[in-house]
C-alpha cells in the first residue's frame, strides 16, 4: 500500500533531498550545458583529457535538485496529482517564500480560486472559491480548524504571512477525515515540517519600498523582514523550524476630495439669481500597518513507533487611517450653530457665480482615527504511537484566540456654537464654472491652523443644540473569539478487496465568540453645552489639495481627558454586542480505496461525519415600536439569550482513475455544510413597520438567529486533468 497521510493522499511532503530527474530539471541543465559549451568551447577542449578520465563516475545516475520557483510549481503539481480527492495545490517556491506576501495572493493564482481584498485598506483577505461567498470555505492551520479576528466564522488570509507558510492546499470534494469543512472549499494551510528536510537550512530576506513618489504628497515607505530557520538534531531525530516575519508600510499621504454630491444652490445677489457651490470636503489620509508573526514547529522522532509534533503560530498586527480635512457648508448652514451666509463680491457668468464670497462660514476641521490592533494565536499539539506494521492511534490538542481591539474617533474643530455672528468667518472662491467643483480655490478668511481658532467643540450643533452636544463621534468594538479542540483518531492499513486502509476518529470542539463595545457622541466634559477646548499639540496639515492649512492632532485616547461619551443604544448600535458559544462533537470513519475498475486503476476513499451541534447565543432585544432616539432613556432593550442543538450526516465518495498517458478522471461526490457567520447566530431580532403612514410601509430589523442551522447541499463534481510531467496540467 502506497504511504498516505490522514486524509487519505500521497504524502508529497517537503524532499530536499534530491530526486529522480524531472523534466523540469533535465531542461534547466540541457540549458545551462547548451550556453556553457558555446561560451567556453576552447576551454572544453583543454579539458577533454579530464573529462575522458572522469567518463566513468559520469555514467553513474546522478541526482539534480531543483529549487525555486520550479521546485514549488513541481511539489504543487505532484501533490495535486496524487491526491484521491479534487484539489488545488500551493507550494513555496524555497523554505519562507511562497510567491506573495499573504497566503491570499498566493491562493488567487488557483483555478477558480478569487481573492477579495479589504475596502479599507485594499489588502487580500477572504477568498472566494467557485464564486461564492467567503463564508461558504471552511478555513484550518495544520488541519486544525482556527478561531478569527473578524466578526466571521474563518480568519482573515492577511494575518497567515506568506513567508511563515510552506504548503497550502483547497480540497473542492469534502473528505470524512477533514474536521469543519465548508460548502464550497476547505482550504488548509500548513507550515513546515523540519524532519522532512535532509539537514540545516537558513533564509534571510528584506525588502525596502517606497510608494507616492513625485505625486505631489507625502511619500510613503515601508519594509519586509524573514528569517527562516530549519534544523536537526540527535541524528536527525529532532527537528525545529523557526520563522520570524516583520511588515511595516506607512502608505504615505492621500488626497480626497467630496463635492457633497454634486450639490448646487441657487442665491440672490443684487437682485438676479446665481449659482454657487453647496459645499466642499477636503481630506488629507495617511495609512499605516504593521505586522509581526512567528511560527514555530517541533518535531521528534524517537524510533519508528512513535513521532510528536508541536506548533506555535503567532500573529500580531495593527493599522490606522488619520484623516485630516475641512469641510463646511457654502450656500446654507447644516445645523443649528451654522447660519446663512449672504453672497458678496460674486462675479457672474451665464447665471454662475465664478468667485465670490459667502459670510457666515463655518468651517469643520476634521481629525479622525481610525485604528485596529489584533493579536492571533494557534498552539497545536500531535502525538503519533504506531502499535504495529499496520495500525497506529494519534491524539490532536490544539487551542486558538484571536482577539481585536478597535478603535475610531471623529472629532470637529472650529467656532463654538454660541459665537457672536459678528466673530463668524467668510470663505471666498474662485474658478467655479457650475460643475468644476474640484477646481475651485476656496479661500477662507479664518486660519484654522491657528489653535485658537480651530478649537475641539460641537460646530454646527449636529447633536440637536446645547443640551445634546455632539462634538465627535467614538466606536470603541472588541472581538474576542477562543477555540478548544481534541481529535483521537485510528488508522489501520490492510487489504480487503478495494479497501487498503480505514480511519476511525472523534473531533470535540468548544468555541465561544464576543463582540462587546461602546459607542456614542462625544461632548466635551464640562456642564456648559457651548464648551470648548484647545486642541493638544502643534500639528499642522494640508486639507487634501485644497492649499488650506488645518491644525491637526490625534485624537485616539482623548476619551475620558477631553471628551466625555454620551452612549446610544439605537437597534443598529445594540445588535452589534452579542456572544455565541458552540460544542461540535464528530464522529467520522473513512476508508482508503485502491483497485482497477476493467483496464482502469484507481485510487480513493468513501467515508461518513456524524456531527452533532450545541450552540447558543445572547444579545440585545429593542422594542422598536417605543424606540423614540438614540439615548438609553429613549430606546428601552432587554438582553436575550437562546439556542439549539441538531445532527448531521455528511457522506462522501472521492475517485481519481488513471486513465494513462498522465490523464486523471476524477468523480467526488457528497453532502457538504457550512456554518453561519458567529453573528448570524446572535440572540435578539426585532422587526417593525418603517412608517404607519408610508404608502408603502416596509419591514425593518436587525435580527440574529441563535437557532440558525447550517447550509447543506449534496453534491457531484467531475473533474478531468492532464498533466505534462511535472511541470504542467489542464
Amino acid at each position: 500500500m502506497k504511504n498516505r497521510n490522514a486524509a487519505g493522499r500521497v504524502d508529497a511532503g517537503h524532499r530536499r533531498a534530491g530526486f529522480r530527474r524531472l523534466p523540469v530539471a533535465e531542461g534547466c541543465v540541457l540549458l545551462m550545458l547548451g550556453l556553457a559549451g558555446s561560451a567556453h568551447g576552447q576551454a572544453a577542449v583543454a579539458a577533454r583529457p579530464a573529462a575522458s578520465a572522469a567518463s566513468a563516475a559520469d555514467a553513474q545516475e546522478q541526482q539534480v535538485v531543483v529549487t525555486g520557483i520550479r521546485r514549488g510549481i513541481e511539489d504543487a503539481i505532484a501533490t495535486k496529482k496524487n491526491a484521491t480527492s479534487i484539489v488545488e495545490a500551493i507550494s513555496s517556491e524555497d523554505i519562507g517564500k511562497l510567491p506573495d506576501n499573504t497566503v491570499a495572493e498566493s491562493l488567487a493564482r488557483l483555478t477558480g480560486v478569487a481573492t477579495q481584498r479589504n475596502k479599507a485598506n485594499g489588502k487580500a483577505t477572504d477568498i472566494s472559491v467557485r464564486g461564492m461567498s467567503p463564508s461558504f470555505n471552511g478555513s484550518l492551520l495544520n488541519g486544525r480548524e482556527q478561531a478569527s479576528t473578524s466578526d466571521t466564522r474563518s480568519p482573515e488570509f492577511d494575518l497567515f504571512p506568506a513567508e511563515l507558510t510552506g504548503s497550502v492546499l483547497v480540497y473542492k470534494t469534502p473528505d470524512a477525515n477533514l474536521m469543519a469543512q465548508g460548502l464550497a472549499s476547505t482550504i488548509d494551510l500548513h507550515t513546515l515540517r523540519p524532519l522532512d528536510f535532509p539537514g540545516r537550512v537558513v533564509v534571510a530576506n528584506y525588502k525596502r519600498e517606497r510608494i507616492g513618489v513625485d505625486t505631489g504628497a507625502d511619500v510613503g515607505s515601508g519594509h519586509r523582514a524573514t528569517l527562516s530557520i530549519v534544523d536537526q538534531f540527535f541524528d536527525h531525530t529532532l527537528g525545529v523550524s523557526l520563522g520570524l516575519t516583520s511588515f511595516k508600510e506607512d502608505n504615505g499621504s492621500e488626497l480626497t476630495f467630496d463635492n457633497w454630491g454634486g450639490g448646487t444652490a441657487t442665491l440672490d445677489f443684487n437682485g438676479a439669481s446665481a449659482i454657487v457651490p453647496a459645499g466642499f470636503l477636503y481630506d488629507t489620509q495617511h495609512r499605516k500597518s504593521q505586522r509581526d508573526g512567528l511560527s514555530l514547529t517541533v518535531q521528534w522522532k524517537p524510533n519508528d513507533k512513535f513521532k510528536t509534533t508541536t506548533d506555535i503560530f503567532w500573529s500580531r498586527g495593527s493599522e490606522s487611517t488619520k484623516k485630516t480635512g475641512l469641510e463646511g457648508a457654502i450656500a446654507y448652514g447644516t445645523g443649528p450653530y451654522d447660519p446663512n451666509g449672504a453672497l458678496t463680491n460674486a462675479v457672474v457668468v451665464d447665471g454662475v457665480a465664478t468667485s465670490g464670497t459667502l459670510s457666515n462660514y463655518k468651517g469643520d476641521v476634521r481629525n479622525h482615527m481610525y485604528s485596529d490592533k489584533d493579536h492571533f494565536l494557534s498552539l497545536g499539539w500531535n502525538g503519533d504511537v504506531r502499535l504495529s506494521d499496520s495500525w497506529h492511534v494519534e491524539a490532536d490538542l490544539s487551542h486558538s484566540r484571536g482577539v481585536k481591539a478597535l478603535s475610531n474617533y471623529e472629532t470637529t474643530a472650529g467656532q463654538p456654537g454660541n459665537t457672536p455672528a459678528d466673530q463668524l468667518g467668510s470663505i471666498s472662491w474662485t474658478g467655479f464654472n457650475g460643475s468644476n467643483f474640484s477646481q475651485v480655490k476656496y479661500t477662507p478668511s479664518l486660519n484654522y491652523a491657528d489653535r485658537s481658532v480651530a478649537v475641539l467643540t460641537d460646530v454646527d450643533g449636529w447633536g440637536g443644540g446645547p443640551a445634546t452636544p455632539q462634538a465627535g463621534y467614538v466606536s470603541l468594538p472588541n472581538i474576542s473569539d477562543n477555540l478548544n479542540a481534541v481529535r483521537l483518531a485510528s488508522h489501520n492499513d490492510f487489504t480487503w478487496g478495494p479497501v487498503v486502509g480505514t480511519h476511525l476518529g472523534v473531533n470535540f470542539s468548544n468555541r465561544q465568540k464576543s463582540r462587546t463595545g461602546e459607542e456614542g457622541r462625544l461632548s466635551i466634559l464640562s456642564d456648559d453645552g457651548y464648551a470648548s477646548v484647545t486642541m493638544p499639540g502643534s500639528g499642522v496639515q494640508e486639507a487634501g489639495a485644497s492649499g488650506i492649512l488645518v491644525a491637526s492632532f490625534d485624537p485616539t485616547g482623548t476619551l475620558g481627558t477631553i471628551y466625555g461619551l454620551n452612549r446610544w443604544v439605537d437597534a443598529t448600535v445594540l445588535s452589534r454586542n452579542w456572544e455565541v458559544k458552540e460544542k461540535v462533537s464528530t464522529l467520522y470513519g473513512q476508508a482508503d480505496l485502491e483497485g482497477e475498475l476493467g483496464p482502469v486503476s484507481y485510487i480513493g476513499n468513501i467515508g461518513m461525519q456524524l456531527v452533532h451541534t450545541n450552540q447558543g447565543s445572547s444579545g440585545n432585544q429593542i422594542d422598536l415600536a417605543h424606540c423614540l432616539g438614540h439615548e438609553v432613556t429613549t430606546c428601552s432593550y432587554v438582553e436575550r439569550s437562546d439556542g439549539t442543538s441538531y445532527n448531521n450526516w455528511l457522506p462522501n465518495l472521492n475517485l481519481a482513475f488513471d486513465l494513462g498517458h498522465d490523464q486523471k478522471l476524477r468523480l467526488g461526490a457528497g453532502k457538504q455544510m457550512s456554518r453561519p457567520d458567529l453573528d448570524n447566530l446572535k440572540a435578539g431580532p426585532d422587526f417593525d413597520v418603517e412608517s404607519a403612514t408610508n404608502l408603502e410601509p416596509a419591514l425593518t430589523g436587525h435580527a440574529g438567529n441563535p437557532k440558525l442551522k447550517p447550509y447543506a447541499a449534496r453534491s457531484v463534481d467531475l473533474s478531468y486533468e492532464k498533466y505534462f510531467g511535472n511541470h504542467g496540467y489542464v
